[in-house]
């Protein structure tokens, strides 16, 4: 049994009468959610659209022309999310604190200095005719379904209790996400972050944790199959220049190893079962609640072609970033390639084209707070920080004007692969592997999005502003960036993992994710020659670790070459874990204690081996942790460069001993009845409660024991408690080719964001125990 602690507690009576005071101020707008089932036409504010819902509140839209789908897709999005949607664009504006108060004061100054919002007015600014109708008329549908909801009464609660209305919504307010949202996915920032911190306040181990420590064996996804010995990158130079670490605070640099990512694999006809493509996607990103991805059906059928689309976007932006119409089928991942560069600017330093922004946060029930935000093209600076007279700047390639709009709107009515990569050419930020599996029999995968063209080994930590600059010699030509077309395996895999081989001009970064997980994704399609759609939903929840087929081999051999197993009875704890993990299948299996065990090892291992040498917060930053770790269990030339001890039985035993004693302590003295699900819980919450706890468990929040783990397909990314905030919100299959397309999905929580709402939760259940519902073919009547 777990400790007291981890018991839910029964409802307190203050609790119980503030959930009930907000069902009576939500009951309203229930109403106007229950009030708009089935088919509805929107003619009656000037469009010729209508919206149906099917078995699960999704909406499907069909429109005649491309202003009249966006209207109704805004319209839907509004009614479902509105709050939602108000909520990314005041974070990606830096205006919580208008809500929320004193509490986002930081985040929204971090924000307004990073000028998500200036980039977004940029972007505006340079709109095609077709793209700003579109955005136009998507926020008259949101201010159209805010107003009705308004007039019955039917504001989102989320309003009344923080007792404000929505303003009108923009084109801005759309920019804005999906600048927050590229940003959100540019990983760099934080790995040169701790390159710097390394040189400063540990110089002793640059040689050691410099450079990540990425697997050679590992297929990279173009030219995969084992792309040779090279090491990564050249060594690093030991003059790296440092930054405080007020610098890396303020960044919000974290480790984590694999951190959120994506699987996708598309596989030919000659492969499948069907003899039809089929396409699997599970994008990684934060649990919350009401999930980060939106449902949605689209039909347009404009005199001159129609189009039929499904899938998911995000709040707030029209389109379809990942679905399936009735010639393709299209999934993400994030490329993890280098899109952001820190630098060093002089005391005195005038930026070429300088230029400067003084805004005010606004704080509910307190002072207004300056910010002043200044940059130059291509870069913003951070801050004002004390190091030899210097101040720090960040390049991006967010900070250039893109046109993803005109991208979204094209991709999901694309009808074959290249028209849809046509469309991937308006795409900037985020950099985004997309896989496609075509009616037609083609599968391909193409990265998109605007990536600087780099000499290979600039970008690993902070430089001067002008060699900085000179690095940034442009960006890749399209064409120039990764694709894949009809593989001879006859399927491709991307999972974060390293895109190019080592002799490929091209350099794209070094911090790569899916070291495991590609390889289990190609070890699964290499296996099967007949695939079918159910092979597809089942590897999306494989939990087999690969991580510790390659590592627990070395770590028992420890134990065989020592004496820790003399004399110790079989039902001692330690016995009783050195036996599971010898029975140990390799799987993170929910029932299983051996996960626990294997995990709780490592962490006492990095303790002894990292921790110790570089102190608890600049371990904590390092981005590639656990690759660094398994370098040391597998490498003893590694371990005697670092100064820990050469043979594991020196050090894995006593390692071993600690990780079951503080386990013992958690979960009790008989290991047998240790389970997996028990130590690890998706636990995502309202997003309301990220500022106002109190109110956001009032709005539920679903605690759902998983096995899984950080290195497993079905990524799950636990913090120090167990609590799971990452993984995959959304798992979809499709299968294309005659006939209609076949596509089944399932999304964390539901389409309604109401709290009260019947959609609200209705499809967590099947999304805990890995169920997909088959998407009805055509819309519902």
């Amino acid at each position: 049994m777990p400790p007291d602690d981890e018991v839910d507690k029964p409802m307190s009576v203050s609790a119980f009468l503030t959930g009930a005071a907000l069902r009576l101020l939500a009951r309203p707008s229930l109403a106007a959610t229950r009030a708009r089932r089935g088919p509805r036409s929107l003619r009656r504010h000037g469009v010729n659209a209508t919206i149906a819902r099917d078995e699960r509140g999704i909406p499907w839209i069909t429109a005649e022309t491309e202003t009249d789908l966006c209207f109704a897709s805004g319209y839907a999005q509004a009614q479902d999310r509105l709050w939602q949607m108000d909520l990314m664009r005041r974070r990606a504006q830096g205006r919580l604190s208008e809500i929320f108060g004193a509490a986002t004061v930081g985040e929204d100054t971090r924000v307004r200095r990073l000028a998500i919002a200036r980039m977004a007015r940029e972007s505006e600014a340079l709109l095609s005719p077709r793209a700003a109708a579109a955005l136009a008329s998507f926020g008259a549908g949101v201010d159209a379904a805010a107003r009705t909801m308004a007039r019955r009464a039917g504001l989102p609660p989320e309003f009344l209790l923080l007792r404000y209305r929505p303003e009108p919504w923009t084109a801005c307010d759309t920019l804005a996400i999906v600048k927050m949202n590229g940003f959100d996915l540019a990983k760099n920032l934080g790995s040169e972050a701790f390159r710097a911190r390394l040189a400063e306040e540990a110089p002793d181990y640059q040689a050691a944790f410099t450079l990540p420590k990425y697997p050679d064996d590992v297929p990279t996804t173009i030219r995969r199959k084992r792309a040779g010995t090279a090491r990564i990158a050249p060594s690093a130079d030991a003059s790296a220049v440092g930054l405080p670490p007020s610098i890396s605070d303020w960044l919000g640099a974290t480790g984590g190893g694999e951190g959120p990512g994506s699987n996708a694999w598309a596989v030919a006809g000659s492969r499948t079962a069907s003899g039809r493509p089929l396409l699997a996607n599970d994008p990684h990103l934060v649990f919350t609640q009401p999930n980060v991805w939106y449902q949605i059906g689209l039909r347009l059928d404009d005199g001159e072609r129609r189009s039929e689309g499904y899938g998911v976007t995000l709040p707030g932006i029209p389109g379809l970033v990942a679905g399936a119409n009735d010639d393709l089928a299209f999934g993400i991942t994030n490329a993890t390639v280098d899109t952001q560069d820190l630098c060093l600017l002089d005391a005195d330093q005038q930026l070429p084209d300088a230029w400067t922004e003084e805004t005010t946060v606004k704080v509910r029930g307190g002072a207004d707070v300056p910010v002043r935000a200044s940059g130059s093209t291509g870069c913003v600076e951070l801050e004002v920080a004390a190091l030899g007279g210097r101040r720090c700047a960040l390049f991006w390639s967010g900070y250039w004007p893109s046109s993803e709009i005109d991208g979204s709107l094209d991709t999901w009515r694309a009808r074959s692969y290249p028209e849809f990569r046509d469309a991937l050419r308006h795409f900037g930020v985020p950099v985004l592997n997309h896989i496609v599996a075509a009616a037609d029999g083609t599968i391909a995968l193409k990265t998109a999005g605007r990536v600087p063209a780099r000499e290979p080994g600039s970008g690993l930590r902070p430089a001067g502003f002008d060699e900085v600059a000179r690095s940034w010699r442009g960006f890749l030509e399209f064409d120039e960036l990764p694709e894949v077309v009809d593989p001879d395996e006859g399927y491709l895999v991307s999972a974060n993992n390293k895109l190019l081989p080592e002799d490929d001009p091209r350099h794209l970064g070094v911090d790569w994710a899916g070291a495991y997980r590609a390889p289990r994704i190609d070890e699964l399609l290499d296996a099967t020659d007949a695939v079918t759609d159910q092979d597809c939903a089942r590897w999306q929840l494989d939990v087999a670790n690969l991580r510790a087929r390659r590592l627990l081999p070395h770590l028992l051999s420890a134990f065989d070459q020592s004496a820790f197993a003399q004399d110790r009875p079989a039902d001692e704890p330690d016995a009783a874990c050195l036996t599971l993990l010898r029975d140990w299948d390799h799987r993170d299996a929910p029932e299983l204690a051996a996960p626990l065990i294997f995990a709780a090892l490592l962490d006492e291992l990095a303790e002894d081996w990292i921790v110790s040498r570089l102190g608890k917060e600049l371990a904590a930053a390092m981005p590639d942790s656990p690759l660094q770790l398994d370098h040391l269990v597998v490498d003893a030339r590694a371990r005697v460069a670092l100064g820990v001890p050469e043979q594991l039985r020196d050090s894995v035993p006593a390692a071993f001993t600690r990780a079951v004693a503080r386990l013992v302590e958690k979960w009790g003295d008989d290991p047998r009845r240790w389970r997996n699900d028990t130590a690890h819980r998706i636990a995502d919450s309202h997003l309301l409660g990220r500022a106002v706890p109190l109110l956001g468990s009032l709005f539920g929040g679903t605690r759902t024991p998983v096995g899984a783990s950080l290195f497993s397909v079905r990524l799950m990314q636990p913090d120090a408690t167990g609590a799971i905030a990452e993984g995959a919100p959304w798992r979809f299959v499709a299968e294309v080719g005659a006939g209609p397309t076949e596509r089944w999905d399932v999304l964390r929580h539901g389409s309604s964001g109401h709290p009260l709402a019947p959609h609200y939760e209705d499809q967590t259940a099947a999304h805990a125990e890995g169920r997909l519902y088959r998407v009805s073919p055509g819309f519902p009547r």
